[in-house]
């Protein structure tokens, strides 16, 4: 009997501890229209970063991780190759692993030992296996691709494979381009422009050493001007009867109006006849 009596004081207890909770979050409901529960009103703002601080974060995040995986491909090897390349540079006298190894390959088919040659490739299979590798490259991002050149570089062109010299012109043709992009870009040039053809075949006229940003300027200002002056102001002394001079430059048929045109069929004439001179 009396631990009946004793559990009823705890029941009601429990119930007084639940009112109370429920008219303690009621006014906050009133005022809101939601719920609201007490942890969700002590939490911190979450921190937002902006793309810069995202990028940034991310950068070193990935630098630390490639390094730490560098370094431990370069352990691995050390450990593996290691004693093995100073036992052969010993015993040949080279310093150079290239040298080393045609010092043995030497050696040992002067003993009559058949060494298996490097598989054969076409032209096109290398050229085909190469597109492959700098593609793989250029997916990577641009800092992949500068990496690799700057490797290959350091290798002199000469002493490249066939398809290192292949990997190498692509991987340095689209560096250029994009870098070229680049500049333009930054001096307001749009996509449209720098990748027409018109413009692709004018700057291919220029050597590698003129600045991207000057071969823009000089084919801005060979294009057609938006200032436009009346056939009036076009008349000269050596003109025929109908007003029509033999010979016009670009800068003075550009500006010509459709509508001078439309008015005297002969100076459309005269203007493509002086287009065969240009």
């Amino acid at each position: 009997m009396n631990e009946s009596e004793n559990l009823v004081p705890e029941i009601a207890g429990a119930e007084n501890v639940e009112q109370t909770t429920e008219q303690s979050t009621e006014p906050m409901e009133q005022v809101t229209g939601q719920s609201v529960e007490p942890a969700e009103q002590n939490a911190q703002p979450e921190k937002i970063y902006t793309e810069a601080e995202f990028n940034a974060k991310l950068d070193e995040v990935i630098g630390k991780k490639l390094a730490r995986n560098s370094a431990k491909i370069r352990r691995e090897y050390e450990q593996k190759y290691g004693p093995l390349e100073t036992v052969l540079k010993a015993g040949t006298g080279k310093e150079d692993v290239g040298e080393v190894t045609e010092a043995f390959r030497a050696y040992y088919e002067g003993k009559g030992v058949q060494i298996p040659a490097a598989p054969a490739y076409s032209e096109k299979d290398v050229e085909i296996l190469a597109r492959a590798d700098a593609d793989d490259i250029i997916k990577s991002g641009m800092e992949e691709v500068v990496e690799e050149t700057e490797r290959l570089a350091g290798i002199g062109y000469d002493n490249m494979s066939q398809r290192e010299k292949a990997v190498f012109r692509t991987l340095a043709a689209y560096r250029k381009g994009t870098e070229r992009n680049t500049e333009l870009a930054k001096i307001g040039v749009s996509e449209e422009v720098y990748n027409s053809a018109e413009f692709q075949n004018f700057a291919g006229k220029f050597t590698s050493d003129v600045p991207i940003a000057e071969v823009y300027n000089i084919y801005s200002r060979m294009q057609p001007q938006k200032q436009i002056k009346t056939m009036g102001s076009m008349t000269n002394t050596n003109s025929g009867d109908n007003g029509v001079k033999d010979f016009y430059t670009r800068d003075e048929a550009l500006k010509f109006t459709q509508k001078d045109f439309d008015k005297n069929p002969a100076l459309l004439k005269a203007v493509e006849k002086s287009m065969l001179r240009w």
